[in-house]
């Protein structure tokens, strides 16, 4: 550590703290110590990430300046600097309980050190080395780090009558592409809580192998090992920041500080069963969330079309109950540019409705069109189950044209019954049912839907 306890660049030279009395080391300076080293316990020996230390020395100076903290190369290697006091110019607040000066210096040096570990793994070059992408990864790291601290809220505000562009979050701008630096952190966590630090490990460790490899396509890589695939989990994604904050917040999924995060902002809202939207461009790896209020006499269950340009365009529908429920749905079928989403619910129990119509083209915009109808079922039908093949969870869906007996079933390839997953009377109209593979090895199993009319089998996929 380089400091001065004088001068523009001085440091509070205030020395309290037991410990480092008899050292003569200023409070500022021992907490900045125990910041730095928390970090690097953290990220390095613990998660696993690049050691950008090497066992050698490191060095951080503090300095007055008009920032948070930069790293900069130096040689082979790099250096931080830190503000000197995180009081002058006014930092905005945090929650740290020891007040938003500790809380700043913590979350900078966590953000900082994960700079250095970037730079480690291929000198900030290419995609991965892009300021956008980046920003976010090191932002991340103060929430992962200093969870107590939150200053990354900041960044996410939607407050459009700020001079700063904090409106660029995914919550108030979700139609501006991703990856956006500091604003789109909350996408990085979504990552972290769904499938822990080592998802985040293993996509640096692609860069550190490959330096110049698209950043995306290193997230692509990782998830494809465990089955998934970056269109769906971006709209997983998007559905998670759609059904944030106090107004619009999941009952049961999303993010794990969803309450505290904004209320995303709606681009459109209908207001009919058979409404509909025309020619609505859309970014690459964008989203344009969509309030529907649910008609007052309608019977049925609400159907979502999107017809696009261009692939790879999704649909993610979440359903606020009169009773105070919610569910969610979601389809991408990413070899076709017309997606078709026929919900379960029924229009005379919805509160409200909320859609994402989300771009999980990564290169290129398109126009589409949106339009909702209702349509009961004429004839019995069960689809193909998905996401198929799964990792973890699938969804089986089918519908009934009048009440009748239902029984789900799951069988392996040998014909031993696995698992039941319904077995009673089910009204007309358009269901589902989730089924749970976690426990089972990878194989092939096949799914059965028995009325008093008729048997129908299909296969499905389950990749661990």
């Amino acid at each position: 550590f380089h400091y001065d306890t004088t001068g523009t660049d001085g440091v509070p030279p205030e020395s309290t703290i037991p410990e480092a009395v008899n050292e003569g080391i200023p409070d500022y300076i021992y907490h900045a110590a125990f910041a730095a080293d928390s970090s690097y316990r953290y990220q390095v020996e613990e998660a696993g990430f690049t050691d950008f230390k090497r066992d050698n020395p490191y060095e951080i100076y503090f300095e007055n300046f008009g920032f948070y903290g930069l790293t900069r190369e130096s040689g082979s290697t790099t250096i931080i600097e830190v503000h000197n006091n995180f009081e002058d110019p006014p930092f905005p607040e945090n929650t740290h309980p020891e007040g938003n000066q500790i809380g700043a210096l913590y979350v900078t040096l966590a953000h900082e050190i994960k700079h250095a570990i970037q730079f480690a793994n291929n000198r900030w070059r290419g995609s991965a080395g892009s300021f956008d992408w980046i920003e976010m990864d090191a932002t991340l790291m103060e929430e992962v780090v200093f969870d107590d601290v939150n200053d990354y809220y900041n960044y996410i505000k939607t407050d459009l009558e700020s001079s700063s562009p904090l409106a660029s979050s995914i919550f108030g701008s979700p139609q501006v592409s991703t990856p956006g630096a500091y604003w789109h952190v909350t996408w990085m966590i979504y990552f972290w809580e769904q499938y822990g630090i080592q998802f985040w490990v293993d996509v640096w460790e692609e860069v550190r192998q490959e330096p110049l490899i698209e950043f995306a396509e290193a997230i692509e890589i990782v998830l494809e090992r465990k089955g998934l695939n970056l269109g769906t989990e971006h709209l997983r994604n998007h559905k998670w920041h759609m059904g944030s904050g106090d107004q619009f917040s999941l009952s049961e999924t999303g993010f794990r500080e969803r309450l505290e995060y904004p209320n995303p902002r709606f681009q459109q809202q209908l207001f009919s069963d058979s409404d509909s939207l025309n020619n609505l461009r859309l970014q690459p790896f964008a989203a344009n969330y969509i309030e529907v209020v649910p008609p007052n006499l309608a019977e049925g269950q609400p159907k979502i079309s999107v017809d696009a340009e261009i692939e790879g365009f999704g649909i993610s529908a979440v359903a606020y109950f009169l009773d105070g429920t919610t569910d969610e749905a979601l389809f991408l079928n990413p070899n076709s540019s017309l997606q078709e989403l026929q919900t379960t619910w029924n229009w005379n129990e919805l509160n409200s409705l909320s859609i994402a119509v989300v771009n999980s083209n990564s290169e290129d915009s398109s126009t589409y069109d949106l339009w909702i109808t209702t349509a009961p079922p004429d004839d019995d039908f069960i689809t193909q189950n998905y996401p198929n093949p799964f990792s973890r969870e699938t969804t089986i869906e089918f519908s009934l044209n009048e009440r009748k007996d239902v029984k789900v079933e799951i069988y392996d390839s040998i014909g031993r019954k696995i698992a039941t997953l319904l077995d009673e009377p089910i009204e007309s109209g358009f269901h589902s049912v989730d089924f749970d593979g976690s426990g089972l090895a990878s194989g092939m199993y096949l799914y059965r839907i028995t009325t008093n009319e008729a048997s129908i089998t299909r296969k499905m996929l389950l990749i661990k």
